[in-house]
């Protein structure tokens, strides 16, 4: 279980450290903004009051801090959700032999899929980002971006096996 748990962590937490540097690095050589998970945040306090999509009025202000954190420790939830799930499908044997398949479905294909059906959905961005005026350079981004994210998976599993 020790196996499971360091796995979970490791490349969970540390897969989702290099999508936060993949953005960072997008953002200050491009200008292209990465998510910004105090609005995510703000997102997920609004659902339980029936809001799924994001209020976006222009008058609101700008994220605070509760706002930021729930944003910023859903971001890493997911990230360990993602490791956890090539466990689920692909099996704890996976840990001792990790494989490239397996992080490309999770990390690029899925985690891909739900940002660009559940998350930018609910943000106020429409399926696939229809509402935004740069839809294909977003797709683009997403996609670039959990490439890096299933690179990451990928490394750190390797670190695990040498742990």
């Amino acid at each position: 279980m020790g196996d499971v748990a360091a796995f979970i962590l490791v490349v969970g937490i540390g897969s989702t450290i290099v999508l936060d540097l993949w953005a960072w690095l997008v953002a200050k050589t491009t200008g292209m903004a990465g998510t910004d998970w105090g609005v995510v945040g703000r997102w997920l306090l609004d659902i339980p009051s029936g809001r799924v999509v994001l209020d976006s009025r222009p008058d609101r202000p700008a994220p605070g801090g509760r706002e930021k954190t729930v944003g910023w420790l859903f971001h890493y939830l997911v990230g360990l959700a993602y490791a956890m799930l090539i466990l689920l499908v692909w099996g704890v044997d996976y840990i001792a032999d990790p494989k490239v398949v397996p992080v490309f479905w999770v990390g690029v294909v899925i985690s891909s899929l739900a940002g660009l059906l559940i998350l930018m959905p609910g943000l106020g961005g429409g399926i696939l980002g229809r509402k935004l005026p740069n839809q294909a350079a977003i797709i683009a981004y997403v996609i670039i971006a959990h490439i890096a994210f299933a690179a990451g998976q990928y490394v750190f599993a390797n670190l695990v096996v040498s742990l």
